[in-house]
């Protein structure tokens, strides 16, 4: 059965981020927002027009790069786990994998990447999210006929 004739599920949506070196491998909980508690893209200008006297041109980036974005309830385990990463990357950098399992069961790698400090508010009274960011060098998206 096709990726397109499948049934959306949310219990199935699940992030696992492991060590490159296999030194750990975690399963990511408490996410926050809605449907944008994950997301991921390539990096931006992989296909760009080249414009002449004549005509346009096409042409493409060999640029694998990508980025992906989880955001996180405060309470989350990750939340102290990503924030010591972040501070091991200054002096002893651990590249990570990061993969994705979409609720229609694609899935979507971010291979080689090291993660950002977490963008955060506090102080309302609503408890806020932490969004953390990944950069990768190997970005790829699932490939499965649809």
């Amino acid at each position: 059965m096709g990726r397109n004739t499948q049934l959306y599920s949310q219990a199935k949506c699940s992030v696992i981020v492991a060590a490159a070196d296999g030194s750990f491998q975690r399963v990511v909980t408490d996410f926050a927002g809605d449907n944008d508690a994950i997301s991921f893209e390539p990096n931006e200008g992989r296909i760009k027009v080249q414009e002449g006297l004549d005509r346009s041109r096409l042409s493409v980036s060999a640029g694998t790069a990508g980025k992906v974005t989880l955001k996180l309830k405060p309470t989350s385990p990750e939340c102290g786990l990503f924030n010591r990463l972040y501070k091991l990357h200054r002096s002893n950098p651990i590249l990570l994998n990061i993969s994705i399992y979409s609720g229609v069961e694609e899935v979507v790698k971010l291979q080689n990447c090291l993660g950002d400090l977490a963008t955060a508010s506090t102080g309302g009274a609503e408890m806020q999210t932490q969004s953390f960011t990944f950069i990768g060098e190997d970005f790829s998206p699932d490939e499965s006929e649809g």
